[in-house]
């Protein structure tokens, strides 16, 4: 694996803190596809790529925490306030906050048919940046961008916050004015950014997998 080859240690994280607003609120890291949660296809996806892994969520955080892995969520931890959704970006921040090494390979729990092979295509670009200093995130580009399958560096953290404290939590439009965020687009991935955003593409998914 890249984790071996490279000298950058990478930390990993799951986003599954979103609303489900076209789930009817359900919280879709734990909806089932093919007998099994959506969060679980996830970590199988990610943990052999990665050296430390943890799950950004924002409800049920006592059922996340059985799969024996850290949990936290986009809220302030200082605060008494209820978390309030502020999109993927509050994931990332909170991610990059509580990531053990600089690097953070990052994936939603929505995309069930991401293989490790695919997402290691980011760590291969890392891997062969001339100068990695340089360098603050790599992105996927698939059909257009696909920034919550991406690795960021821990200096993208005050950016983030920065915008997020000023309500410019556009992830797309952020990512695409910086020069250091690479965009790779994505080899051998038919299906794997298939998102389960509804019940209908959820039927989707399992129908491919079905056929597998």
């Amino acid at each position: 694996m890249i984790k071996q080859e490279t000298a950058h240690k990478v930390s990993g994280l799951i986003l599954a803190g979103g609303e489900g607003r076209r789930m009817a609120g359900r919280d879709k890291g734990l909806i089932t596809l093919a007998d099994k949660p959506l969060v679980e296809y996830t970590i199988e996806c990610l943990q052999p790529l990665v050296d430390d892994l943890s799950i950004s969520c924002n409800r049920n955080r006592e059922l996340y925490q059985n799969y024996q892995l850290p949990c936290f969520s986009d809220e302030n931890e200082n605060s008494d306030q209820e978390t309030s959704y502020q999109g993927p970006m509050a994931g990332l921040a909170s991610g990059l906050k509580h990531a053990q090494h600089e690097w953070l390979l990052v994936m939603p729990c929505d995309t069930p048919l991401m293989t490790s092979k695919v997402m290691e295509q980011l760590l291969t670009v890392l891997a062969a940046s001339a100068s990695t200093q340089e360098v603050q995130g790599i992105i996927f580009s698939y059909q257009g961008l696909q920034p919550l399958h991406g690795l960021y560096h821990r200096s993208m953290l005050p950016i983030f916050e920065q915008c997020l404290a000023e309500n410019k939590n556009a992830l797309q439009r952020l990512l695409r004015s910086m020069d250091s965020i690479l965009v790779h687009e994505a080899l051998d991935c038919r299906y794997s950014f298939n998102n389960a955003n509804d019940p209908e593409e959820l039927n989707t998914i399992e129908s491919l997998i079905a056929q597998a």
